[in-house]
């Protein structure tokens, strides 16, 4: 049997959405293809209005990346991401649907496991100047167009380039809470921003609990640059 992802979308409304009466029934259109354009999930969803301007469905995936595309074609509303999803999973994910055509979006992704007894980790990304050292003091990151979702064992990331990161080398690293309050910055050895090929490259980076307690006697603020599997696709 193949291990599943559930994933509990939360749909922001439109603007055209917001402005039916509250007893109208709302068809949403959730589609969702693999990189070879293949459709992986279709389904049409009856939303009530009432008086919200967010709306739950569920469905469940595979493991695997997908472009997700969601449409109201009665108002004229649209949406349009990149997800990646881990196996045996709650997945909440929430997309806001845009008056018009979905906007282009051309992000990096990242996912990996963590311990679920290492909440306080809150794991995310930074980038510093390419000269940055390792075993040496992080300075100031560079900014950095970043969207994070932390659930209890695992962690999903969208970096998104822009004109301050796309012409000079950056170190990229991920940043782990300590316990006491502090950071550990954990260089990995990928390439940022990825040439756009029409699809995002996704990066996989996990973390056991024995990953965790050797870096606790490690420094903090200071760009740790251990052995560690990453598995990157496209």
């Amino acid at each position: 049997m193949i291990a599943m992802s559930h994933v509990i979308l939360h749909l922001g409304l439109c603007h055209a959405m917001t402005r039916v009466a509250p007893q109208t029934q709302m068809a949403v259109h959730v589609r969702l293809v693999d990189r070879l354009n293949r459709q992986q999930f279709d389904e049409v969803f009856t939303v009530p209005r009432h008086d919200s301007t967010m709306k739950v469905v569920e469905f469940d995936m595979p493991r695997g990346e997908y472009q997700i595309q969601i449409s109201a074609p009665k108002y004229g509303c649209n949406a349009m991401d990149y997800l990646m999803f881990l196996p045996d999973r709650d997945r909440v994910i929430a997309e806001t649907l845009s008056d018009g055509p979905a906007p282009a979006t051309t992000p990096m992704l990242m996912e990996g496991e963590v311990p679920s007894t290492f909440l306080y980790l809150k794991p995310t990304f930074v980038i510093f100047p390419r000269e940055t050292e390792c075993n040496k003091a992080v300075p100031d990151p560079l900014p950095l167009d970043i969207q994070v979702e932390n659930d209890q064992d695992a962690y999903y990331a969208w970096l998104y380039p822009d004109a301050t990161n796309t012409t000079t080398p950056v170190v990229v690293a991920l940043r782990l809470k300590t316990a006491t309050g502090g950071s550990h910055y954990v260089r990995l050895h990928v390439p940022f921003p990825m040439p756009w090929g029409g699809w995002p490259s996704a990066v996989q980076f996990s973390l056991s609990e024995n990953d965790v307690d050797g870096l606790a006697g490690e420094p903090v603020d200071t760009l740790l640059c251990p052995h560690m599997t990453i598995t990157s696709a496209g």
